[in-house]
């Protein structure tokens, strides 16, 4: 509380989720965490958005701030659409081709913080922001993922090595457990639901697909951090956090952090290892459908 009413110590911090009120909300919890703990937060999205924003706690204003980058326009989205909130499912590819059109302004934000000297210290990015890693890398500022699904998910989606060799195109792929996983696994998708997880294979109306977006995210992020809960997690001690693919991120383990609406905060997670994964022998079951209704 001293250091953080003091300011020493202070990271400059920015946080960039999608835009979906189910990522918005879970980042800005990061954001008011980080900022209570005495780290500068700046929190970018699109002015509709913040608007719609809970408001912030008095006492984290000073650290918290929010900026608005306009949402370019694109043929077909609905005027004022500005999250999936806003959008039926069938246009959620061109509101992520209108979130890629915030490049250029958000390369402008950046290069005015650091030509200010408020040079960010991290990049707190989401799933789909492949585009932000080259424009942080210009400016020497690095990315950390924040991924708001269980960390379960990552080893059910595996990484773009894995999903070349045993590729998966249709649904009923979906339906069983992946190849890749080296140990006993219940995790799977019912049929309404592997429709959804195969569709972010394939390529939408932005050009790209959602797990192309994340492989690129997932192969050069500094760091990685996973939302988990007690309520799924709950099989899984505490020292052994949920079964993920560390050769997703071709680093070592110990770059991944999970965070709980328990503790608030990210904490190491330094499992054991098998044949490349961080893994825990607990069933894996519920995960994904979970996944499917929260995305």
């Amino acid at each position: 509380a001293a250091a953080a009413d003091s300011g020493a110590g202070e990271l400059d911090v920015v946080v960039f989720p999608w835009l979906a009120f189910g990522h918005m909300i879970p980042y800005l919890e990061l954001s008011k965490r980080l900022a209570a703990r005495g780290n500068a937060v700046t929190f970018v999205s699109t002015p509709r958005n913040l608007a719609r924003l809970p408001p912030v706690p008095a006492h984290l204003s000073a650290r918290l701030r929010f900026v608005p980058l306009p949402l370019p326009a694109v043929e077909g989205l609905p005027e004022d659409a500005e999250s999936t909130a806003d959008v039926l499912p069938d246009k959620m590819g061109l509101l992520m081709k209108a979130m890629d059109g915030l490049a250029d302004p958000l390369a402008a934000f950046l290069a005015d913080a650091v030509a200010a000297g408020r040079r960010p210290d991290w990049i707190i990015l989401d799933f789909c922001h492949h585009w932000v890693l080259p424009i942080a890398d210009q400016h020497k500022v690095p990315c950390a993922l924040f991924q708001i699904l269980h960390a379960a998910i990552a080893a059910f989606l595996g990484p773009r090595w894995a999903n070349a060799a045993h590729p998966r195109t249709e649904p009923e792929d979906f339906t069983v457990p992946p190849k890749w996983i080296p140990f006993p696994c219940t995790t799977f998708f019912l049929r309404h639901e592997a429709q959804w997880v195969a569709g972010a294979f394939h390529a939408n109306a932005s050009g790209v697909s959602d797990m192309d977006r994340l492989w690129h995210i997932w192969e050069r992020c500094r760091l990685t951090i996973h939302r988990s809960c007690e309520e799924l997690s709950s099989p899984i001690s505490s020292e052994s956090p949920p079964s993920l693919p560390g050769s997703c991120y071709r680093r070592c383990p110990t770059t991944v952090m999970k965070t709980t609406h328990k503790t608030a905060q990210a904490v190491s997670a330094v499992p054991r290892s098998y044949d490349g994964w961080t893994t825990s022998p607990s069933s894996l079951s519920s995960t994904s459908r979970w996944a499917a209704r929260h995305h």
